[in-house]
């Protein structure tokens, strides 16, 4: 039971703070993209980006551009968390 929970337990973790700093991300472009396209429209609702099947095929300039900057969001927020964890010392593994 110890061997299952050493294994599940680091993966689930891993998997619900990646998709909560993707909704995070995906929630704060959809409020910054109207800004950098200067233009008022309603920010696209985050639950579209998981349940919504056409959206791919449906591609519009206010989804794209908040889907970049989401991505550049998350950068961002990995890239912190790595630089700030190799210049306190700590390492994976050790």
């Amino acid at each position: 039971m110890n061997a299952l929970f050493e294994i599940l337990f680091p993966t689930c973790a891993i998997f619900c703070a990646g998709f909560g700093l993707t909704i995070t991300s995906l929630w704060l472009a959809g409020r910054l993209a109207p800004w950098f396209l200067k233009e008022a429209a309603e920010p696209i609702p985050v639950k579209s980006y998981f349940t919504d099947l056409w959206a791919d095929t449906d591609m519009t300039r206010m989804r794209a551009v908040t889907g970049l900057i989401a991505l550049a969001l998350a950068l961002f927020a990995v890239l912190t968390l790595a630089v700030f964890a190799r210049l306190v010392g700590w390492q994976s593994g050790v």
